[in-house]
């Protein structure tokens, strides 16, 4: 999934940004947001979770989930 994650990130960068986030380094996070299964996409904005995405989706569904949940301007 990691390369379909990084070409929606460049096909979108003037849209939204992306990042990554390894979980075993991230325990203050984990505690925050538990993982249950990865891969797993959280979407923020404005600071607050505004989806949340699990496994392995294929790349139109997983932009379009993305698209869903936010507001572009």
């Amino acid at each position: 999934m990691a390369p379909v994650v990084a070409q929606i990130a460049l096909e979108n960068q003037n849209t939204f940004a992306v990042a990554k986030l390894n979980i075993k380094n991230a325990r203050q996070t984990l505690q925050k947001y538990p993982i249950r299964q990865t891969p797993t996409y959280m979407v923020f904005q404005d600071g607050k979770l505004v989806g949340n995405f699990r496994g392995v989706i294929p790349k139109a569904q997983l932009l379009q989930s993305i698209l869903n949940v936010i507001e572009v301007e």
